[in-house]
């Protein structure tokens, strides 16, 4: 696979912060402030699309692929109500523990749906919509939970009912090559989720060109993933956020420093 090119870095961007400015999926970011900024803003812990301006440019134009719901929401079904019920169901609270912890597959689907009102999920700007023009898009979203795939289809990599997630691939695989639109790039403008290190495991190396939205690149090849075309998605929030900051300074209202104490090397052993 040759260099990235700049619209696949532009592109990668973009999604990232599709990523992360939605509060309805608990993923927060710190202020990307100046370094002048004060040490207050650096620590606020507001949703980030509460805090960041509206910015210039215009969102992402992004189609999403029209799916059968075996591919998504469907796994879902042994979860909680609803889930091949015609409407985009509610994450199961019952779904806990590494199911969510991987599900930014979920709620970047979420983000694109057709809320009603033209405001999508949340409220304010979005960084990126939904059209229903593949020709108008800049972008393309393969709705694929390859990783509730992998922790749905069998309770091993060896357990044979991973068959299944095998045969979901090889389908999605054969739509997408014959989409004209995947033929015109090479998949370099597709957005696929593989946040579990492995998801996608049987084909990932017929996806090594799209922007893959990963939890790090522990288990992938640097000619399948590189953070050069590649987001880098943070673990859904299994816990609740602080959001009582209303003091002006809310730096040096605090006594008590919280800091999240963990791996920083994959499997490592905490210290």
């Amino acid at each position: 696979m040759g260099a990235p090119s700049s619209r696949a870095v532009a592109l990668g961007a973009a999604f990232l912060l599709l990523l992360v400015a939605l509060p309805s999926a608990f993923l927060y970011l710190t202020s990307s402030a100046a370094p002048a900024a004060s040490r207050a803003a650096l620590l606020n812990l507001k949703p980030f699309s509460a805090r960041c301006p509206p910015a210039a440019a215009p969102p992402l134009r992004v189609f999403m692929y029209d799916l059968p719901p075996r591919f998504h929401v469907a796994m879902m079904a042994a979860n909680g109500p609803n889930a091949t019920a015609g409407l985009f169901p509610a994450w199961p609270p019952s779904a806990g523990g590494i199911r969510r912890q991987h599900s930014v597959e979920y709620w970047m689907m979420a983000s694109l749906q057709d809320w009603g009102g033209g405001g999508g999920a949340g409220s304010g700007r979005r960084e990126a919509v939904r059209v229903r023009d593949p020709d108008a898009a800049e972008a393309f979203f393969v709705p694929f939970f390859s990783s509730l795939s992998f922790n749905v289809h069998g309770r091993n990599m060896t357990d044979p009912d991973t068959e299944a997630d095998r045969l979901l691939q090889v389908e999605l695989m054969e739509i997408l090559w014959k989409s004209k639109y995947w033929q015109r790039s090479a998949g370099r403008d597709h957005v696929i989720p593989m946040h579990h290190p492995n998801a996608f495991r049987f084909l990932r190396n017929m996806v090594n060109a799209s922007i893959l939205i990963v939890a790090d690149f522990g288990r992938y090849t640097k000619e399948l993933a590189s953070l050069r075309k590649d987001v880098v998605a943070p673990y859904v929030h299994v816990v609740g956020s602080f959001v009582d900051d209303d003091a002006p300074d809310p730096f040096e209202a605090r006594h008590t420093l919280l800091f999240f104490r963990g791996r920083t090397v994959r499997k490592d052993v905490w210290n």
